[in-house]
């Protein structure tokens, strides 16, 4: 299929969500995150990976079939590609633009590693982090007070 004399290898969509400018491989950790959601289990995703891109040089792209996406999973998406971009798309046009930004509080989605911190030993007690530094992403426990890389916190996927 041709448009503007470039050859599109992903169709356009009439209704549904996209998410664009997503740095190449981390496309895989975004729809694994998507479906490990019960609500997007049945949800048709369209993958593309490895896309010539004038600002990241590649990308990943996905595109939904579904109406939005919840604030929960936007959430999970931005602590897994902070910087990506979520269009709902209308009669085949953008409709809405958001570009995700990490979190300034995370709540149950990531896993101290602190081995003392009090969340890994009552589990009834939900995590809790902090966004210290957006440009160095790093998170602060508001319980046991560590600061972690992003990239050391494992995800809590419920």
């Amino acid at each position: 299929m041709k448009t503007g004399g470039h050859i599109l290898h992903i169709p356009k969509i009439e209704k549904g969500i996209v998410i664009d400018h997503i740095p190449t491989g981390h496309g895989i950790h975004i729809l694994e995150i998507i479906r490990s959601h019960p609500e997007m289990k049945e949800v048709v995703v369209t993958l593309g990976l490895n896309y010539r891109s004038t600002k990241l040089g590649k990308k990943d792209l996905i595109k939904l079939e579904v109406q939005e996406l919840t604030p929960r999973i936007v959430q999970h998406i931005s602590l897994i590609c902070p910087g990506v971009t979520i269009k709902k798309i209308t009669d085949y046009e953008v409709d809405e633009r958001l570009t995700v930004r990490s979190p300034q509080v995370v709540k149950n989605r990531l896993q101290c590693r602190n081995p003392n911190c009090i969340t890994n030993h009552e589990r009834h007690i939900e995590t809790c982090f902090r966004l210290v530094d957006e440009q160095k992403q790093t998170f602060k426990c508001i319980y046991c007070e560590r600061v972690f890389h992003l990239g050391e916190l494992r995800p809590l996927i419920s």
